[in-house]
């Protein structure tokens, strides 16, 4: 069977099922806990409050009520952000997610913060699958989690779907004393035997992988898609047999699936400010199917009706916390930013704060900061 993108011109070997029907795929990544919607300056001008993860329900819901061959996926770093994580060490985020139509997800660096027994315990809540299949006890064939991929079938479809970390984005990003006791393993040789695993019981095979190098969007939104997504396309041309590879970790999103060999690269930005959605289209004769459409949609908070279950629990947890983030700590005369790989006050602040921790420096005052950073 062949997978055709028209629009791009380019076309994907894949095997397929025998009867027509269209299949959608809706996928995220970096979530990063920013639940609630709000603003970007590189999108209407910082104007139009953007993303919400009840927003993001909604959409998932209306897709999945018009084709029942729809899955919803998300490649990690869904903890992690905004304070309801942080503070609730991603129970809330696993909370809110509870009424989000998952279909799968793997596990990113973030959701190893608070440690890799925090991990265990939060996703342990979990009412969706969750799926990760390099990450083991060191010195020990044992996984860390127990279910390396999953089969999802829908309307006579299969898809099998695998969770992957890469190694280097693990030892990377994830702090020495949280990953004591576990490692990452490469994520190569593990991706090639569970497709292998998967051959002839599936339609489709979908890995979500957190892998690369980090957060290279710029404060202005700006970015190089391919260059930032290097290691996947790497990865991608490195194994046989994978139809669909949607990842995180780089918090860039492709404006149009990269093809490498017969593999679609898949990726959003961070923060819940776009989705992903492709829709594959399968003619049953010659037996082939195309790209019928894809689209990297960007969520404006004012276009769409949050779903309720999930703004209850939001709304809930925000309550909940109300007592601790609304003390007043300390006043700022400016607004703080932070930024990528550049100086920014919110960088400096917490900088100094921690020299100021560790004794090398005096206390420094806000005001002092926003004159020293300028």
């Amino acid at each position: 069977m062949k997978i055709k993108i028209l629009a791009a011109g380019i076309a994907l070997t894949l095997p397929f099922w025998a009867c027509a029907k269209d299949v959608t795929i809706i996928y995220t990544n970096d979530l990063h806990a920013h639940v609630e919607p709000y603003k970007v300056p590189w999108i209407a001008d910082g104007k139009r409050d953007i993303g919400g993860w009840a927003n993001i329900t909604t959409l998932v819901k209306q897709e999945k009520a018009k084709n029942k061959a729809t899955w919803f996926f998300d490649a990690g770093d869904y903890f992690t952000g905004p304070y309801i994580s942080s503070l609730t060490k991603g129970k809330a985020i696993i909370d809110i997610m509870n009424t989000m139509p998952f279909d799968a997800v793997t596990i990113g660096n973030h959701e190893f913060d608070h440690g890799w027994d925090n991990t265990l315990l939060q996703l342990s809540q979990a009412k969706f699958p969750i799926v990760q299949g390099n990450v083991f006890y060191q010195n020990s064939s044992k996984s860390f989690w127990d279910k390396p991929y999953t089969i999802i079938e829908k309307d006579g479809v299969k898809i099998g779907v695998i969770g992957l970390h890469g190694v280097f984005a693990f030892n990377d990003t994830v702090s020495a004393a949280t990953r004591v006791g576990i490692e990452a393993r490469d994520e190569i040789k593990w991706l090639q035997r569970y497709i292998d695993e998967l051959k002839g019981k599936v339609d489709l095979t979908v890995a979500l992988i957190h892998e690369g190098v980090p957060a290279r969007q710029s404060s202005m939104g700006g970015t190089d898609v391919r260059r930032a997504l290097d290691k996947d396309i790497q990865t991608a041309s490195q194994v046989k047999g994978l139809d669909i590879l949607i990842t995180g970790h780089a918090h860039v999103g492709t404006p149009e699936p990269i093809k490498v060999g017969n593999t679609l690269i898949l990726s959003t930005d961070s923060g819940g400010i776009d989705v992903g959605k492709l829709v594959l289209d399968y003619k049953e004769k010659p037996h082939d199917f195309t790209v019928k459409n894809f689209e990297l949609k960007t969520i404006y908070a004012d276009e769409w009706k949050p779903d309720p279950q999930t703004k209850q629990v939001i709304d809930g947890w925000n309550k909940k916390l109300d007592e601790v983030v609304q003390q007043t700590v300390a006043k700022s005369p400016v607004e703080l930013k932070r930024a990528y790989g550049e100086s920014a006050s919110l960088g400096n602040l917490a900088a100094d704060a921690l020299l100021v921790a560790a004794g090398k420096k005096h206390p420094i005052g806000v005001n002092q900061l926003w004159r020293h950073s300028q």
